[in-house]
């Protein structure tokens, strides 16, 4: 990641069932430059919204969008070959290949980096290390739980990390390694 490039992903999920992704955020990063987001509502596979309060999505909002099976064709190229970056990764890992499992596409193998971990190696002085916070703490504009808004986040905290310690996201990448 000598260039910092990346792809920053937020998932929003209808419920607790991993598969029920209802908004995926994207931010593609190349050379410590945001050049591209996108963001897409997703039909999950059931009308239980148990989540709406926290992001305000509802059935309704996404009845007619496509499910992630119709989506994989315009979201694949931009997870290929690149370096994913995501918030508490592990959630939006989860989620994704949940949605590999459940529509039967896709498959991705590559770097990970966590803004999550690299907000804790860098600024090991705040109270916590949710988006939220270090979003505040670095002035990085945040409309949380929306999903786009949620990956510029991440991808802001990982550049601004990448000044402060040069090296540290490529270390950190390195660390999770290929996920399967």
């Amino acid at each position: 990641m000598e260039k910092l490039n990346f792809t920053a992903i937020d998932f929003e999920t209808a419920n607790s069932n991993p598969n029920s992704a209802c908004a995926l955020g994207l931010v593609v990063v190349q050379a410590g430059v945001v050049v591209d987001s996108k963001r897409w509502l997703i039909r999950p596979p059931s009308s239980q919204f148990e989540f709406t309060y926290i992001h305000g999505i509802t059935w309704r909002d996404v009845a007619m969008q496509p499910d992630f099976g119709q989506l994989w064709p315009q979201f694949r190229p931009y997870l290929a070959g690149q370096v994913l970056a995501a918030h508490n990764a592990r959630f939006d890992l989860s989620v994704l290949f949940a949605l590999f499992r459940q529509y039967r596409v896709g498959y991705w193998r590559g770097e990970v980096v966590d803004s999550l971990a690299v907000a804790r190696r860098i600024w090991p002085m705040l109270n916590n290390h949710q988006l939220q916070t270090v979003a505040a703490f670095l002035s990085i504009p945040l409309d949380h739980h929306d999903a786009v808004s949620d990956a510029k986040a991440c991808a802001q905290i990982l550049c601004l990390a990448e000044q402060a310690q040069t090296g540290v996201i490529g270390k950190l990448a390195r660390r999770y390694g290929e996920v399967n």
